[in-house]
């Protein structure tokens, strides 16, 4: 029984690792010509000879997410067509070819830091810097909302370190966390998909969260998001927080 348990465990854990899990979602056909079909969970994209896959993404998976994407997307390399910019914790950093691993916060804290909002902004500057030939690849996964913060003109990056701290210290759950942090943010709340707006942008996502809800894993970036300013104050208003003070300029 013992041997049973272990194998269905190792079993279980094998079909979920991210490499392969994302290796496998992904395919490259090459022509002679240097044209290309990437195809992602079945759906092909047609390359021309000079267009690039942009990878960008955020979350504790990602890194292992980006190392699949390599695997299969390998041929794309040589000819520097394959590159990118992906949002990790410190002690989740592997070793890649094309695509740029950024510690985004250090190892065992779940919170915004500059080193974060740097990855960002690279990760911005890659999404504007894409032509309609492109194709960005986004791979997210839990933690994400850490890991690429991108706060509104508005607020400073303590402001929104504050309310998450607060917010989580007052029993707040993953989804009232997240309609708060997606009206503060470029990033979050479909930011990415705006930003990406008249180019292809996919996304590969590996869920932290019970039911799956794309709009709020790693603060929903490639999805349109489904609360408003109105749900936030709401959710600041439970907690009794939109009285502070110190968090005057969210509300």
């Amino acid at each position: 029984l013992k041997d049973d348990a272990l194998t269905i465990w190792s079993s279980g854990v094998e079909a979920v690792l991210p490499e392969p899990l994302v290796a496998n979602r992904l395919g490259l056909a090459m022509a002679a010509d240097g044209s290309a079909v990437v195809s992602v969970d079945g759906r092909p994209f047609a390359l021309s000879p000079t267009a690039r896959v942009i990878v960008v993404g955020m979350g504790k998976a990602t890194g292992q997410m980006a190392a699949g994407a390599e695997s299969a997307l390998g041929a794309l390399i040589p000819a520097r067509r394959l590159g990118g910019w992906v949002s990790l914790p410190a002690d989740a950093m592997p070793r890649l070819r094309a695509i740029h691993p950024h510690a985004g916060r250090p190892a065992g804290l779940n919170e915004p830091t500059e080193e974060g909002v740097y990855g960002a902004r690279k990760m911005t500057e890659l999404i504007e810097s894409a032509t309609p030939d492109d194709l960005i690849l986004a791979l997210i996964s839990g933690g994400g909302s850490a890991l690429a913060p991108l706060p509104i003109p508005e607020i400073t990056l303590n402001e929104k370190a504050l309310v998450t701290r607060l917010l989580s210290g007052s029993g707040a759950n993953i989804e009232e966390l997240n309609t708060v942090r997606k009206q503060l943010s470029l990033v979050k709340g479909g930011g990415m998909r705006r930003m990406a707006r008249g180019k292809r942008l996919v996304a590969l996502i590996l869920s932290d969260v019970l039911g799956d809800p794309l709009d709020v894993i790693a603060g929903g970036a490639t999805v349109e998001n489904g609360t408003t300013a109105a749900d936030a104050l709401a959710v600041l208003r439970k907690f009794a927080l939109d009285g502070r003070a110190d968090l005057r300029n969210l509300c």
